[in-house]
């Protein structure tokens, strides 16, 4: 309850920011590629979890000053109890962002998500609509810190979870990332190295 009570604030918050008074940009990069190391950990029955890991990629381009598309891909492997699971997620989005000071930017995005279960002989493909909302802070011209409430209606299920992220400067062109993104039966630990452009 906290949780969706959270993500209604940071979707409230991040609408409520986006006014036609224009604002200093902040040093925070909207055009990005980005890959590296995935894990999932799936909470399973009675409290035993299976963590399959792999890899992810992600990207965003501004169309404008304030207009930008992103996306994300992971894909997760392993075996649990015997079975080898494969699983892989897709999302596409289009967003607004604002900068709310010199060091944070709000957005709201919205899109397309697409996820693939497969285990032996058997395949799931569910597909339908995300949505997000949060702040990127600048907390240091090297160091910036993310927080967003992502919602996810896909299929029969439909879930509101944390996503928290760090980037650290290591060139003007390239970053190390970490993010973590969680419920309470998933969370999605990645990793990796940006490249800005």
């Amino acid at each position: 309850m906290k949780l969706i009570v959270t993500g209604v604030a940071l979707v409230l918050a991040g609408c409520m920011t986006f006014s036609a008074k224009a604002a200093t940009t902040p040093d925070i990069s909207w055009n990005y590629l980005s890959t590296g190391y995935a894990k999932l950990n799936i909470k399973v029955g009675s409290g035993d979890r299976f963590k399959p890991d792999g890899y992810q990629f992600n990207g965003s381009y501004l169309l404008s000053k304030d207009i930008y598309i992103r996306g994300s891909y992971f894909d997760v492997a392993g075996s649990f109890n015997g079975m080898d699971m494969d699983a892989s997620e897709l999302s596409l989005s289009l967003g607004m962002r604002d900068a709310i000071s010199e060091q944070v930017d709000s957005f709201f995005e919205a899109g397309y998500g697409r996820s693939v279960a497969e285990t032996n002989s058997l395949k799931e493909t569910i597909n339908g609509f995300q949505a997000s909302a949060g702040f990127r802070y600048r907390v240091t011209p090297e160091l910036e810190l993310g927080i967003a409430a992502r919602y996810s209606d896909m299929g029969e299920d439909d879930t509101i979870y944390g996503d928290l992220s760090v980037r650290y400067r290591i060139t003007p062109m390239f970053d190390f990332y970490a993010n973590y993104q969680f419920e309470s039966d998933i969370s999605l630990l990645g990793t990796g190295v940006v490249f800005n452009f």
